[in-house]
C-alpha cells in the first residue's frame, strides 16, 4: 500500500475515533444532571432570599415576601 493512501486512511480513522468519544460525552452531559445542582424549591414573584444559614445536616433559607420570614427547614443534605 502507498505511504500516501496509509497516511489518509490512519488520519481518517483517527477522525472518527475522536468524534465517537465526542458524541457519547455529549450525549453523557444531556441526560445526567450534575451533582448537587436539584432544585429544591423556587421562588415565586416578589420573593427575595434574605438570608442562608448552611449546616452539615441542613441548608436553610429565610425568604422574605412583603414583611413575612419563611424558614425552609424541610430540605436536608444528605
Amino acid at each position: 500500500m502507498e505511504p500516501g493512501v496509509l497516511l489518509i486512511v490512519s488520519l481518517l480513522s483517527w477522525y472518527l475515533v475522536v468524534m465517537v468519544m465526542y458524541w457519547r460525552a455529549v450525549e453523557r452531559q444531556k441526560t445526567e444532571a450534575p451533582a448537587g445542582m436539584e432544585v429544591r424549591f423556587a421562588l415565586r414573584e416578589g420573593q427575595t432570599i434574605l438570608g442562608v444559614m448552611d449546616t452539615t445536616q441542613r441548608t436553610c433559607f429565610c425568604v422574605g415576601e412583603m414583611g413575612e420570614h419563611v424558614h425552609d427547614e424541610e430540605n436536608t443534605l444528605s
